[in-house]
């Protein structure tokens, strides 16, 4: 039986996600919803057997959504959100948190995380037992000067698909568990990245740079290399390329984010030219157990 809430003299009902909600939500974004979203729409309509998630509905429509993407053994994170803007928050997470809560459990997940800007959803969800772990900052690189060419430390090539299980090992020592990227991830990047390039040493790869080109600006993704490969300036010669891959394709700004107290990347990103701006963003931590 659906759970079934009371609120403002409407009934809403919930159940799981479907692909039909999916692309009924991506054609109402902007329109009178407040939405969080953590994936791309590509991967939030394509990747619904990966995620969980539920929507909450009148006899109108659709009303609310919540989305999570089990990252097993421990992780959930909470990757999509929103709701429509005559609904408030409280009630609506309290319809829907807990189904997210729960099939979080059911998969054996012990903690669910979020990660994003959106005011709305951080100031209640503070309010519901989750706690700032750390602080994410914007930076930024206006601009039409390409940065000088640090000395050359690694080969560097285009990504490739026999690359991916490589690519996947490399980014789970590169990075905490909750920032992971999964072979499927990998693969749709090769399918519609604009950018994503592999630095190779000795014959093994040792890191990897990943932009998303749009119209008015880039987003760097991601910079990776290898821990045993750290400090010899492969990080430095993948940032060049990214950077003047991005000019040359006409674009002059170019974002990404990095953790708060992530020092030694925030020297190597500001010494290119980036600027700290004042969007900072937390991740929030919810333990299930």
């Amino acid at each position: 039986m659906l759970p079934i809430f009371a609120h403002n003299k409407q009934t809403f009902s919930i159940r799981p996600l479907t692909e039909v909600d999916a692309q009924a939500i991506l054609h109402g974004l902007g329109r009178a919803w407040q939405i969080s979203l953590r994936v791309s729409p590509l991967e939030f309509k394509t990747n619904l057997n990966a995620i969980s998630g539920f929507v909450a509905e009148t006899k109108a429509g659709l009303s609310g959504f919540m989305v999570i993407e089990p990252r097993p053994p421990e992780l959930a994170v909470l990757v999509a959100a929103g709701l429509r803007s005559n609904w408030r928050v409280k009630p609506y997470l309290d319809l829907l948190l807990p189904e997210i809560e729960h099939a979080a459990r059911q998969r054996n997940l012990t903690r669910l995380i979020y990660v994003g800007p959106a005011s709305w959803l951080i100031d209640e969800l503070g309010q519901r037992k989750f706690q700032v772990r750390e602080w994410i900052v914007v930076l930024q690189r206006p601009g039409l000067k390409p940065p000088d060419k640090p000395p050359v430390r690694a080969h560097l090539r285009p990504f490739h698909p026999n690359d991916i299980t490589a690519l996947t090992r490399l980014d789970a020592l590169a990075f905490d568990h909750v920032w992971h990227k999964s072979p499927s991830k990998f693969a749709q990047a090769l399918a519609t990245s604009d950018s994503l390039t592999i630095a190779e040493l000795d014959g093994q790869l040792v890191g990897y740079a990943w932009c998303e080109i749009h119209p008015h600006h880039a987003h760097l993704n991601r910079l990776a290399v290898h821990p045993d490969y750290q400090g010899r300036g492969i990080g430095a010669q993948l940032l060049h390329w990214a950077i003047t891959n991005v000019l040359t394709q006409g674009v002059h700004r170019i974002t990404l984010n990095t953790q708060e107290h992530n020092h030694r990347s925030l020297a190597l990103y500001q010494r290119f030219g980036f600027e700290i701006t004042n969007q900072r963003m937390p991740v929030l931590v919810k333990s299930l157990t």
